[in-house]
């Protein structure tokens, strides 16, 4: 009876052993299996989000995009063309010059990198020119396509230091959907998470984009009630023909371009800088002195009532369409309503004297 007894527990011992074996191997093709299913699952996610080409161009809506190399090489790029490219998508918002915001949205489009590509390529010793059909047009350093741009947070509107990078896209999607009318089909856009940029550096209705040679950078500094140290590209934004911009024609013919003074002492006269109103009428009255300054340390003055909403005394930073040359760079006082000798060339910083001050 022992031996029989010891027998049996011989020959279940393997059974149970047999048995364990199984239920290991049952659970490594059940793990497999899971893992198998989300790697398929995930590739058809991917497809679903992520249409190829030829289905993001038949739901894009027509466009067409120049572009200029610097050697003169031209590219144009129709819906379909641009579709082909790959794509890139981030959260973009910005804040304009009265204070209001555009809440980050989710935009789609293609790299200015990869754009710049088509055409030889974009160096730090040259510039990018983007236009719109509109005839607003910015000119953007190496620098700032590689994300060198002021940030402000999104809830207090105060500047910040961007700790993520910052990409620029011309962008033909908005949250999924084509551009809206009044700014598309193409709209160059700085992307960065959570962060806005300058409204004024975004372009609408973008239809060329030109390589050019290296746009030197300056400032003009405003004095008065308060304070700013404009940059290049906030001044170009003024000056372009859809915001204040305005020309005057020399005895020569040459067209000198840019925003009339009394524009710019209005962003300073007090605390509105901007919109309805900026310009102080009221201290006009009062009565004060305008200062215009030259590197050189050379000055011009003129009454408040003089320069008040005078649209014919001009600070230009183009002439005949191109940046000033050295001799008059970065910026000159021009006009019809002011003699030769006050012509001022050079002109970085522009002073409001209060009576009394």
């Amino acid at each position: 009876m022992k031996k029989r007894s010891s027998v049996r527990i011989m020959k279940t011992e393997p059974e149970k052993k047999g048995v364990f074996i199984g239920r290991r191997t049952l659970i490594a093709i059940v793990v497999i299996f899971i893992i198998a299913f989300a790697l398929v699952s995930w590739q058809v996610y991917i497809i679903i989000q992520k249409p190829n080409s030829s289905t993001l161009a038949a739901n894009l809506q027509p466009m067409e995009l120049t572009l200029v190399g610097l050697n003169g090489t031209q590219r144009v790029l129709n819906a379909s063309e641009i579709a082909a490219l790959p794509s890139y998508s981030g959260m973009a918002g910005f804040i304009n010059s009265y204070g209001t915001v555009t809440p980050p949205n989710n935009y789609t489009g293609v790299n200015l990198t990869t754009l710049c590509n088509l055409v030889g390529g974009f160096n730090e010793s040259e510039c990018l020119e983007i236009t719109g059909s509109d005839g607003y047009s910015m000119v953007y350093t190496y620098a700032q396509i590689n994300g060198d741009f002021l940030t402000f947070d999104p809830v207090t509107h105060k500047e910040v230091n961007h700790t993520q990078p910052l990409t620029c896209i011309l962008a033909y999607f908005k949250n999924g959907q084509n551009l809206s009318s009044d700014e598309g089909p193409l709209r160059f856009v700085i992307v960065g998470k959570d962060l806005l940029t300058e409204g004024h550096t975004w372009v609408k209705f973008v239809v060329t984009i030109e390589i050019c040679s290296s746009v030197k950078e300056w400032t003009l500094m405003l004095r008065g009630a308060i304070d700013e140290n404009m940059s290049r590209t906030t001044f170009e934004s003024g000056a372009n023909a859809d915001c204040h911009g305005k020309n005057w024609t020399d005895d020569e013919g040459n067209v000198w371009s840019g925003i009339a003074l009394w524009r710019l002492v209005g962003r300073v006269d007090d605390n509105n800088i901007h919109g309805t109103g900026a310009f102080n009428t009221t201290l006009v009255k009062m009565g004060y002195t305008v200062k215009v300054l030259n590197g050189d340390g050379f000055y011009r003055e003129f009454n408040s009532t003089f320069v008040a909403e005078n649209d014919n005394i001009i600070v230009a930073n183009k002439v005949n369409g191109e940046v000033l040359p050295d001799t008059y760079w970065p910026l000159r006082l021009v006009g019809s309503d002011i003699a030769k000798s006050d012509r001022l060339r050079n002109v970085v910083e522009i002073q409001i004297i209060f009576s009394g001050s």
